[in-house]
Formats: structure tokens, C-alpha cells, sequence
């Protein structure tokens, strides 16, 4: 008996689904064993300013983070609106309530909602739609 091409495929979406790293089937005496690349592994680098003399200079962080941010509940791509037709879901200026959505965390084809804990106005957004963001990293200040 021999594993069918649909039973491998629900198989690959199960793995890719979840957080299994492999996976074993056996049906009979055919057996399938499916491995997961691992995910790269992305690391921050903070802006390199060149000198004079044109060697590399590492910038110093002059971001000063003061009252509440929002922070990234995983590591992805950080999205501000549903679509790139639509509006983003908050701008600087705007009033914020606890539990609205303030943007999207997308990792592996798997989307989080970013909520508000608090009520405020955005100050500021503090990173770039489409960009990669860390577990824990503030994405949006709230005054």
C-alpha cells in the first residue's frame, strides 16, 4: 500500500502549520518522515555611519523611548494596515482603546494581531510597515 500524494500534502500543511520541526507517517510498510528547514536566523544590526577616513562607525541609539509602547507579542514582519491599499490601522494623532488592533505580525504565513493594552493617542510608530521586528520590541508609543 502506498502513501497517497494528498495524504503528503496534508502532512507538509500540518508541519508547516504548527511548530513541529519533523514529522513521522507510517501506513503499512511505507513510511514518510518530513523535516522542516530551520528558519533563518535574523539578526539586527543598528546603522553603520562612515567617518572621514571611511571606516565603518557604528551609530549610537539617540531614540529615546519614554511612556508606553506597544510591543511586539512575536518575531515577524511588521505590518501597519490590512493591505497595501488599505489605510493604515493608526497614525500619530490618533486615539487608541485597549484591545484595538494597531497592526499585524505576519511569521511564516501565520498572522498576530497587534492590540492595544491601554488607552492613549499614538505618538509615534517606531518601526516601517514590512519590517522585521523582534519578540518584545516597541513598535508604538501611546502618550
Amino acid at each position: 500500500m502506498k502513501i497517497d500524494q494528498e495524504a503528503i500534502e496534508t502532512l507538509t500543511k500540518l508541519l508547516e502549520g504548527s511548530e513541529l520541526t519533523e514529522l513521522e507517517y507510517q501506513q503499512g510498510d511505507e513510511k514518510i518522515k518530513l523535516k522542516k528547514a530551520p528558519a533563518p536566523v535574523v539578526e539586527a544590526v543598528a546603522p553603520v555611519a562612515m567617518s572621514s577616513d571611511d571606516q565603518p562607525v557604528r551609530a549610537p541609539r539617540t531614540d529615546v523611548i519614554e511612556g508606553h509602547t506597544i510591543n511586539a507579542p512575536t518575531v515577524g514582519i511588521f505590518y501597519t494596515a490590512k493591505s497595501p491599499q488599505e489605510p493604515p490601522y493608526v497614525q500619530v494623532g490618533d486615539e487608541v482603546k485597549q484591545g484595538q488592533i494597531v497592526g499585524v505580525i505576519e511569521a511564516m504565513k501565520v498572522f498576530t494581531n497587534v492590540v492595544a493594552d491601554v488607552d492613549g493617542v499614538v505618538e509615534r510608530v517606531l518601526v516601517n510597515n514590512e519590517e522585521g521586528v523582534e519578540y518584545g520590541q516597541p513598535l508604538i508609543q501611546i502618550q
